[in-house]
């Protein structure tokens, strides 16, 4: 993360911009207000740092925001400056549901060549009313971020099914035909990330660490696998430890969702701080508990891709976008019943040699198929080139 801690204290000069193109084959990107979180940094600020260094691309950002989950986004007036408008070729913006005409029209005026791409990483329709995505999104925030889509020329999603599913949902709802394209840019990995992470020794004792990264978001999913965690711990006693991290494990009135087991908690840190404090935890097994619900045909898989990273293997959801990174049994499990869930942890935890070969695997996979290799930059060239 140095890289990305000196992001935050550098002033990047907004004037004196040249706009002459040193060759008319560069493409320039300006990445706009990516917030420090997950979605911030994988799909803006590691693109800026990565194709920033790449032959035929030139990239700036505006501001980072530190994410504040209690505030609502918002892209102020004075973000964007008027020669990096003129600079750009094409300006990314991250998912908006607020009213933002009044900007893309001034966009427009100043740069009239100028693309106007929008990065959408979710689904925030049809959300069943068993998630709690489904209080996070009104209608008014679909309605807006319908509206902000059309005045787009490019949407470009990390999973594939998004591309369809925004695409279809566009053609149901608006009477006029639009003329944007869908671009799939998968979310990728990078050296940047692990950059001053240090190494901290393993605990001698002979514990399997069961780890989970979550929020409170997530309670619902941690609750239908209560019993799951119930018969692990009855099997296993002190020999296996369940982590949840990212959570205090209790809901919004102040209750502990999962009491009647014994589960260790870590507090949410600081994206800076993420990567090292997941190393620290020295998880054996990562598993990531989601109810089987079709909503998660579009989640994201970067926890998958966060775990192969550092050689750890994961236990994910059949049927979801999960499938599309994980090959069962090659470089991690997939189960969709509650039974081969467990069955898939229990495999894990008394089998550490194939555990150890799972978490090796899915480590050469991830640095081969989801890092910036210039494989993977032909996604961005496509798309921009």
């Amino acid at each position: 993360m140095k890289k990305v801690r000196e992001l935050l204290k550098k002033s990047e000069v907004k004037e004196g911009l040249n706009i002459e193109k040193p060759s008319t084959e560069t493409v320039r990107l300006l990445y706009v207000s990516p917030l420090l979180n997950s979605d911030g940094y994988y799909r803006m600020i590691l693109p800026y740092l990565e194709l920033g260094r790449s032959k035929g691309f030139e990239t700036r950002v505006t501001s980072v925001t530190k994410w504040d989950f209690a505030k609502t986004f918002t892209i102020g007036t004075d973000t964007l400056q008027e020669e990096e408008i003129r600079w750009a070729d094409y300006i990314i913006f991250p998912m908006l549901t607020g009213n933002y005409t009044y900007l893309f029209q001034a966009i427009r005026v100043l740069n009239p060549n100028v693309y106007l791409v929008m990065d959408i990483t979710r689904q925030i329709h049809n959300i069943p009313k068993s998630h709690p995505d489904h209080e996070v999104f009104k209608q008014e925030d679909q309605d807006q971020l319908a509206q902000n889509l059309i005045q787009m020329d490019m949407i470009t999603t990390p999973i594939k099914r998004l591309c369809k599913l925004y695409q279809e949902w566009l053609d149901t709802n608006l009477k006029e035909q639009i003329d944007v394209e869908f671009f799939w840019l998968p979310s990728l990995i990078s050296s940047i990330g692990f950059e001053g992470i240090s190494s901290v020794v393993k605990p001698s004792d002979d514990k399997v660490r069961v780890g989970m990264i979550g929020s409170l978001k997530s309670a619902a999913d941690y609750k239908y696998f209560l019993p799951m965690f119930k018969k692990i711990k009855e099997k296993y006693k002190n020999k296996v430890e369940l982590v949840i991290f990212g959570w205090n494990g209790k809901n919004a009135n102040g209750s502990e969702v999962l009491k009647e087991v014994d589960i260790t908690y870590h507090k949410s840190v600081s994206f800076l701080d993420y990567y090292q404090t997941l190393k620290n935890l020295h998880f054996d097994v990562i598993l990531i508990p989601m109810r089987s619900l079709n909503y998660y045909a579009y989640a994201s898989t970067i926890k998958f891709l966060e775990a192969a990273a550092i050689g750890v293997p994961v236990i994910a959801l059949e049927h979801s976008s999960y499938t599309k990174v994980v090959d069962h049994e090659k470089n991690g499990l997939l189960a969709w019943k509650l039974q081969e869930w467990e069955s898939a942890l229990i495999q894990l935890i008394e089998k550490p040699e194939f555990r150890k070969k799972l978490g090796e695997n899915a480590k050469k996979w991830v640095w081969k198929n989801r890092s910036y290799t210039q494989k993977n930059l032909m996604h961005f060239k496509n798309a921009f080139i």
